[in-house]
């Protein structure tokens, strides 16, 4: 049986993923001036509530993915979600909302089967 941590990591990215799917990014939620962004304005992110007190973005849940490079940085959403390397941040400046839902999409669904196949296979050992 995979840990608790594993079980809600695999439970909260289902979540994110139906999220996307009801289009919750690319339209204004939050304030008329801007989109939302992904993971910055998930329910996922710590930081969700504006007038909760800050909290370090190591306690994010989505943390572990982001690369170790990139953990000190500003705002570290930097979670590689192709093999090429591409991030929220690089599709933001160089893709179409589509490209970047999709590219979320894809490595949501695989990170979701892979804790998946963990999960099972920690189950039978």
């Amino acid at each position: 049986m995979q840990d608790h941590r594993g079980r809600c990591t695999l439970q909260l990215l289902g979540n994110e993923l139906r999220f996307l799917r009801l289009r919750g990014y690319g339209r204004p939620f939050r304030s008329e001036w801007r989109p939302t962004l992904i993971f910055r304005d998930s329910p996922v992110c710590l930081n969700f509530e504006s007038s909760a007190p800050h909290q370090p973005c190591e306690r994010c849940p989505l943390f572990e993915f982001v690369p170790e490079v990139r953990r000190k940085t500003l705002m570290p959403c930097h979670i590689p979600l192709d093999p090429e390397g591409a991030t929220v941040t690089l599709l933001y400046q160089n893709g179409t909302q589509q490209q970047l839902d999709k590219a979320v999409r894809n490595w949501l669904e695989a990170t979701i089967e892979k804790l998946q196949r963990e999960e099972n296979n920690h189950a039978r050992s």
